[in-house]
């Protein structure tokens, strides 16, 4: 498996759990830390699927 295709999957939840998790605490201390876990959840669910579909239907003969 190449390297930049990994780095496809794991670099956009790596932005998200750095944005919701270590910086939203930080920023903003008023919403409940579950909500921004759980937005983190979601965040990564929703990338996860679109990567996976962007991958199966345009970039599956590349790799």
């Amino acid at each position: 498996m190449n390297n930049y295709l990994i780095l496809f999957f794991v670099g956009g939840p790596i932005v998200l759990a750095i944005g919701n998790l270590v910086l939203g605490p930080i920023f903003n201390k008023k919403i409940p830390f579950h909500i921004q876990f759980r937005s983190f959840m979601v965040g990564t669910l929703v990338y996860l699927l679109c990567a996976a579909v962007l991958y199966y239907f345009v970039l599956q003969d590349q790799f």
